[in-house]
């Protein structure tokens, strides 16, 4: 017996509002991830737009097959991709901890002080809730001897990367204390809940303290990796200058590394 495949047509598409208007007079060869990008974003994502939706996935679709590249659609189009672990929940409280080291690791992770990176390092985290920050205090684990203050910064994130300081503020970490606890944001970080952050831990100068911190070799179980076996859990800005934290990052500078003393460090809400 003669297999027959039936094809059904697709429905019909009503008129297009934006997306055809406004590309009309563009060949897919010159059509930009950019231009794409002003086009779709002011369409909300509602029943109402459906079809103007699919219309720019599609139009998408054929700009890219007619490049052979596919920018926009399995990596950033202008930014630096690393395979970075996911994010562990965090508690919505007033008080919040956040340790280097989450649930997927196949082992666990030694936490022990150590003399901090002449570079910055850099770790995500989501914040639990808006508001300002208020607290925030450092652990060491070390008596600290006529060091330098240890600079810690909130970023801001772009396509998956640090982005824009939002926050700063300076520790002074010299003593035989533990923890150190201070409020004195040069610039106070006010965050939105459920929006990933950077935080990026620098020394002052070049009598680096020691900070108690977690240094994450491992292996990944759970996520997606460029290869398998390697998730990193942090970023290195071993392009950028010593004892810095720039205002803006450059995606260029940084290496993604799980084998750092990442600081331990908590926060309260103002």
């Amino acid at each position: 017996m003669e297999r027959v495949i039936v094809m059904t047509p697709l429905p019909d598409s009503e008129r297009s509002r934006r997306i055809y208007p406004l590309l009309q007079n563009q060949d897919l060869e010159n059509v930009s991830q950019a231009t794409l990008k002003s086009v779709g974003d002011p369409i909300s994502i509602e029943n109402l737009n459906e079809d103007e939706l699919r219309k720019l996935v599609l139009v998408n679709l054929a700009r890219l097959s007619v490049k052979g590249e596919w920018n926009g659609l399995l990596t950033s189009a202008t930014s630096t991709q690393y395979a970075l672990e996911p994010i562990d929940a965090s508690q919505l409280t007033t008080y919040n901890r956040f340790v280097p080291y989450s649930v997927d690791r196949t082992f666990g992770d030694a936490v022990a002080s150590a003399t901090m990176e002449d570079k910055a390092l850099f770790s995500r985290f989501v914040a639990p809730k808006s508001g300002a920050m208020g607290d925030f205090t450092l652990r060491t684990s070390a008596t600290n001897t006529s060091k330098d203050d240890c600079k810690v910064a909130i970023y801001s994130t772009t396509n998956g990367l640090p982005g824009t300081l939002v926050g700063a503020i300076s520790m002074d970490v010299n003593g035989g204390g533990d923890l150190y606890t201070s409020s004195s944001w040069t610039t106070t970080p006010t965050l939105t809940a459920g929006d990933t952050y950077w935080i990026a831990f620098a020394p002052e100068g070049s009598a680096k303290p020691a900070i108690s911190g977690a240094a994450v070799a491992l292996y990944l179980e759970l996520g997606i990796t460029h290869y398998p076996g390697t998730g990193y859990t942090t970023l290195y800005n071993n392009g950028g200058t010593n004892y810095d934290l720039p205002s803006t990052i450059t995606d260029s500078q940084l290496t993604a590394v799980n084998d750092k003393n990442l600081p331990i460090w908590s926060f309260k809400y103002a």
